[in-house]
Order: C-alpha cells, then structure tokens, then sequence
C-alpha cells in the first residue's frame, strides 16, 4: 500500500472516529499523528501535497488513483457532498492545522474552510460519463462540460497581465481536467469550442490549442505528469499579445513592416514574462519563444543560433496552433472544414512542422471523425 493510500485512509479513519466520539478523542489523536507523520514525508518529498477531485476521480499530486481503496472511494464521496473540489497541504502544515481539517470533515453542516498551510478550495467543474454521439443527453453533458471549461478559462485569463504575477493554481486544475476528459475517450472535435474572436489573447484559442496538444502527447504516449507540464505551456503559448497595442491586435493585415516587426515581438515578451513566474513548468517560457520557429529553423523570433531546432512540446503547440487557427469560425465538427485544414497543413508548407509530429495528428483527427 503506497503513501497516498496510507494517508487518505489514516485521515478518514480520524474523521470517522471524530464524528463517533469528539475530536479531541484519545483515538483521533492516534490516528491524526499517524496521518501528520505520513503527510509531512510526503510534503518533505513533493514540497506540497494536493489531492483533487475530478468527478469521479481523485487526483493526487497530478497522478490519478487508478485502483481506489475503500477509504479513497470514501474521502471522494465525502468531497463531493460537501462541495470541495482540492486541498493542498504545503510545508509548514501543523499538527493543530491537520487536526482543524478532521473536525471540519467530520462536521455535517460546517464548511470548510482554509488554513494558513491548507487550502481547500471549490471549482464548480464536472465531467459526465459517456459515449459521444450515443444520444441527445451524452452532446448536452458534453456542451454543458464545455462551456464550464471555457468559463473557468475566461475567469483565470480575465486575471492575466503582463504587470501582475501569474496565478497558476486555476491553470493546473483546468489542464488536469483536459488530461481527464480526454482519457473518457470524448470525440476532440466536440471537446473544442469554437473560435468566436481572433483579437488579442483569445482565451477560446488557448483553451483548444491546450486541448489538441495534450491529445497529441496521450497518442505518443508521453508520460502523463509531463502532458500537464505541456498542456500548461499550451495554454499560454500566446501570452506575449497581452502587451501588444489592442489596436494593432484588431487589425486584420498585419503586412506593414513596422507593424509586423512589433507582432513578431510576442513570443519574446512572452517568453520573458513566464520565465519569472515561480512554479511554473520551463516548457512554458521555451514554448511560447518558439511556437512561431518553423521545424526547419525558419520563422520568428529570428535567431542567430545556427543549427537550433524547436523543442518538442513548441513543435507540438505550433501544430495545433494551426490546426485550430485553420478552422473556420462557428460549428467545430463540420468534417469538410476539419478535412480542408488538415490538407492544408499537410501540403502548404513543407518546412513548417515536423512530418512525423504531423502525420501523427492528422490521423488522431481522422480517428475522431470515425467514432
């Protein structure tokens, strides 16, 4: 029995035993000093422990519990009834922190509330269970998903600017959920939202590019810690429009030299903003540099560097980037757009992405389409 196991049915043993008797209970004490033990090697270990909930799956640490103990199942029941969607515990969490925790669980109308070294925290975000295309009930629950997803995205990009500290914590939870809903086997193409802007940093845009990039690392079998690591940097590929003058976003031809040199400057800027940002994945700050290189070397920003090649996650991103840029405005499962894209990024420009990157996307589409 692995240390997550341990801990989670040490603490709902606590709980148990504390809605039974009294916190303060001889066997509480027990059972909360053994699951402080436990929890400070694995804080020791990770610098944080956080267990969050994904409809019917609990996550830790961003890896799922793939074989659940009956107290596991337990612990998910009860964060579903009292409306908890996570709860980190960070260095510093104390015994009177951890023993505070067990009274609030163990309370049937008390809410939760956070510590000074626990957070528990609520995203009103859930999956359903289904097959796509099976029924008018399956496509409602999807697009009811969808429009969760996109909402929360909105909140958490609405946050964003080049003069504030990025939060990443929202980010983490919307691409774990992304990781999830992609291993329920969902049709993509019905996952995607459709384009509805092209002005500026389209939060719609960088939710689709974080979702077309995870599915690619799922079919090349990339480890599943890594494609949250990658479905971040996704998201903020394009980071680097939040200080490019709105009116130069709006405009539609971009071909004036100075205007295009100012436009080919993002990458940079976003590049430099998301390196500062403590926590976050490296593959962030290297992606949005280089989503515009081409495989071949080409491309902006223009280097000196002779021989550089884009790093696999940005020649990941630069795909789906023109994947979703490439479809058109409105529905997102009309095969005939999907089909014309694809031929496009197939044939246009030989040097643009890496052929086995490619090759590897347009049959995951093509797979989507036959479900």
């Amino acid at each position: 029995m692995n240390r997550v196991t341990v801990f989670i049915s040490t603490l709902m043993s606590a709980v148990s035993n504390c809605r039974l008797y009294a916190i303060n209970h001889e066997s509480v004490n027990e059972l909360i000093e053994k699951a402080f033990i436990i929890l400070a090697e694995m804080i020791h270990t990770s610098g944080k422990v956080k267990m969050m909930l994904i409809d019917s799956d609990l996550v830790v640490n961003d890896q799922p519990q793939r074989e659940m103990s009956i107290q596991e199942k337990n612990l998910v029941k009860l964060l579903r009834k009292r409306g908890i969607s996570h709860i980190t515990f960070v260095r510093g969490t104390s015994r009177p922190e951890l023993k505070q925790l067990v009274a609030y669980l163990a309370a049937s109308k008390q809410d939760v509330n956070s510590l000074p070294h626990i957070t528990v925290g609520v995203v009103d975000v859930c999956l359903s269970e289904f097959k796509p295309g099976k029924s008018q009930d399956a496509a409602k629950s999807l697009s009811h998903f969808t429009a969760e997803q996109i909402q929360q995205a909105r909140m958490e990009y609405d946050r964003l600017s080049p003069f504030k500290r990025l939060r990443i914590t929202g980010f983490e939870e919307i691409v774990m959920h992304f990781v999830l809903s992609l291993k329920k086997e969902f049709d993509i193409l019905k996952i995607l939202e459709p384009r509805k802007s092209y002005v500026g940093y389209d939060y719609t845009h960088a939710s689709n590019v974080s979702v077309l990039t995870i599915l690619q690392a799922q079919t090349l079998g990339i480890a599943e810690h890594l494609q949250r690591d990658i479905g971040l940097a996704a998201l903020f590929h394009d980071v680097g429009k939040l200080v490019i003058p709105p009116e130069l976003l709006q405009k539609q031809n971009t071909a004036e030299a100075r205007n295009q040199i100012i436009m080919e400057l993002h990458p940079l800027y976003g590049a430099q903003y998301l390196a500062q940002i403590d926590g976050l994945t490296p593959l962030a700050s290297i992606a949005a540099f280089e989503h515009h290189l081409k495989y071949d070397g080409q491309g902006y920003p223009k280097l000196r560097l002779n021989g550089l090649k884009q790093h696999l996650c940005s020649q990941m991103i630069a795909i789906a980037d023109s994947f979703d840029n490439l479809r058109k405005t409105g529905p997102s499962t009309k095969v005939s757009d999907v089909k014309a894209a694809l031929i496009t990024m197939k044939t246009s420009d030989p040097g643009l992405f890496n052929p086995f990157l490619v090759d590897n996307f347009i049959r995951s589409i093509h797979l989507s389409l036959s479900q």
